[in-house]
């Protein structure tokens, strides 16, 4: 029986919900390569901690481990469950970032690869003993496909803030908590 992703994510803090979320197909294709190294070391952490937390439950409830709390632990089903999402959701992170290397790598090659299309210009050119036409770009052209990724930067989180609905439920929670301890402040 599958469970509801409601009750799934109840196991799961704010943050490690919003980690889940964000490996999701909608949600992966707007990460670019650093984000997913980030999120993969992230996962791994998480996933590990937890793996670590249940073995620990899990000798403690066999008794042959102390408690490391006051009361002892009886099982571990959650926290092994939480440490299996953290296992598929590194491996979702793991897929993506394996498909845009190999994405890279076409690119790179094609780039550094000259192409056949090129050799059989150039030596029709050569044969006839003047040089080819020498082909250049539009300064316009160049100027505007140069400027949106400095524009991109200028704006910074707000824009992958904007991506994930929880991310924008908790700036909206955390402005309302500012404003009522403004009122607060003001009535002082």
């Amino acid at each position: 029986m599958r469970t509801l992703p409601s009750k799934r994510m109840s196991l799961l803090t704010e943050r490690e919900a919003q980690l889940v979320l964000s490996s999701a197909p909608r949600n992966l294709s707007e990460l670019t390569p650093r984000e997913l190294r980030a999120r993969i070391a992230r996962t791994r952490r998480l996933m590990e901690k937890y793996q670590d937390a249940a073995q620990r439950q899990r000798r403690e409830a066999l008794r042959k481990e102390m408690p490391s709390r006051s009361r002892r632990a009886e099982g571990n089903s959650n926290t092994l469950q939480k440490a299996e999402y953290f296992a598929l959701t590194l491996e979702r992170f793991e897929k993506r970032l394996a498909m845009l290397e190999r994405k890279e790598q076409v690119r790179t090659r094609a780039a550094s690869s000259p192409g056949p299309r090129r050799a059989k210009r150039a030596a029709p050119a050569a044969a006839k003993g003047h040089k080819p036409a020498r082909r250049t770009r539009a300064a316009g052209r160049t100027a505007k496909a140069a400027a949106p990724p400095a524009s991109r930067q200028k704006r910074g989180g707000a824009l992958k803030q904007q991506r994930f609905a929880s991310l924008k439920r908790q700036a909206h929670a955390s402005g309302r908590g500012r404003r009522t301890q403004g009122k607060r402040d003001a009535r002082r």
